[in-house]
């Protein structure tokens, strides 16, 4: 067979046309279970087809490629919806293999999880969440608690979570942040790291009710109607998953993600008295990451946000912060 367009890794690469082959890793080959896609491999500068669609992955696929050295294997793009959902199928068996190295761990995990996250945010849909992306969306979650309350998983991950303009990325890269920050103190309750971390990711998806173009400018810059607007969004954020089975946490987290210590946020003005600490966790993380990713201007490093937010005084919770910034250092994250 002869060569073929290639892209790069899966997630980042939206809907592929049928040309084009997306490089993935051949540890994401698990024995034991049926591809609903083809694999290609290349060899001299060409590529060719290791493993039919259908195809039972088995022990021998897997010594043969660690005997080949092979370092990628390909999946043609109109293959690679079914490839993710095979990655969101099996995430908790890839993440839970000391075999693979933890930065192939976050890969894998980072393409399950844009995958999910993109389609709960896509606009063209009737519906931007319906139940069974929800449920896959909550599957994947309970998967990766134990992978995201390990110290060295947030330094892998920042490379794939920290880029992108899209909602979607920005909800990812929230929920690892919050998820992972609670973890230091909630250690038995997968629950309710469930359901924080639902509405970690889901927390903006209001912002699909309104203009676009609001949002590409600064909150300052706009005008008293379009601020009520961009505050609306919590709100509307919690109508549009009033039809799923959301807990009480999830739907906290959505409304409340704006809301301050000081009881300068909205959409309640609530104080911090009356917040429970996991949304005072993702209120946080939630402005740490827009300041790091750009949505709020000039892109801060990690430090430079960091001494933005505790200029801001009695705005976040002290304990909340100190546990933050625990966090990034011990994933060298905080220059």
């Amino acid at each position: 067979m002869g060569s073929m367009p290639t892209a790069g890794n899966g997630a980042d690469n939206g809907t592929q046309s049928k040309d084009v082959l997306v490089k993935v890793s051949p540890y994401m080959v698990i024995p034991s279970r049926v591809g609903g896609f083809s694999l290609y491999l290349k060899q001299d500068g060409k590529l060719v087809l290791y493993a039919e669609k259908g195809e039972l992955f088995t022990d021998e696929h897997k010594q043969r490629l660690a005997l080949l050295g092979v370092e990628h294997l390909y999946v043609r793009g109109t293959d690679y919806a079914s490839f993710a959902t095979y990655l969101q199928d099996n995430i908790l068996d890839l993440l839970e293999d000391e075999s693979i190295p933890v930065g192939e761990r976050a890969r894998a995990w980072n393409d399950a999880t844009v995958s999910v996250a993109r389609e709960a945010f896509d606009r063209s849909l009737p519906s931007p969440i319906d139940k069974r992306q929800f449920k896959r969306i909550r599957k994947l979650i309970a998967d990766s608690l134990k992978f995201l309350a390990r110290d060295d998983a947030l330094k892998e991950l920042a490379r794939f979570i920290r880029d992108g303009d899209e909602q979607f990325r920005h909800g990812i890269a929230v929920m690892v942040l919050t998820v992972t920050t609670l973890c230091s103190f909630i250690k038995e309750d997968s629950d309710l790291l469930v359901s924080v971390g639902m509405g970690a990711i889901l927390h903006d998806i209001g912002k699909l009710e309104l203009p676009q173009e609001i949002f590409t400018k600064k909150f300052d810059n706009l005008s008293r109607a379009d601020k009520d607007l961009v505050k609306s969004h919590p709100a509307l954020g919690v109508s549009l998953c009033s039809s799923l089975p959301l807990p009480q946490e999830t739907l906290q987290c959505i409304l409340f993600h704006h809301e301050r210590e000081d009881g300068t946020g909205y959409p309640s003005g609530s104080t911090g008295a009356m917040l429970p600490s996991y949304v005072k966790v993702l209120s946080l993380c939630n402005l740490y990451d827009n300041l790091t990713r750009g949505r709020e201007g000039r892109r801060m490093t990690p430090y430079e946000a960091l001494t933005h937010i505790k200029s801001l005084r009695s705005a976040f919770d002290k304990d909340m912060l100190r546990r933050l910034i625990t966090v990034l250092a011990k994933a060298d994250l905080t220059s």
